[in-house]
């Protein structure tokens, strides 16, 4: 997958994340974390973020965990972006 597409589906995720508002505490540190990840993969361009990658792919495991059965639409993405960063070696 290009790394065009990756940013691409990093902003819609980032979107949707944003859009989540009722969560309990750890649902909600969660997405402070996946959303300031996301953030630096997108503001970090063509620049290896292999560290922020592994954290983030393991953040959004347990996103999807966490979000699956109350915000279908953001595990979905989740799940592309896990898909997508595995593609890529990460």
């Amino acid at each position: 997958m290009a790394k065009v597409d990756l940013h691409h589906q990093l902003e819609r995720l980032h979107e949707e994340l944003q859009q989540i508002d009722s969560v309990d505490e750890r649902g909600q540190q969660l997405l402070q974390t996946l959303m300031s990840d996301i953030q630096k993969l997108i503001d970090s361009g063509e620049r290896s973020q292999r560290d922020v990658s592994e954290r983030l792919g393991e953040g959004l495991k347990d996103g999807i965990e966490l979000f699956e059965a109350s915000h279908p639409q953001a595990t979905m993405l989740m799940a592309q972006v896990i898909d997508a960063l595995h593609k890529m070696g990460i």
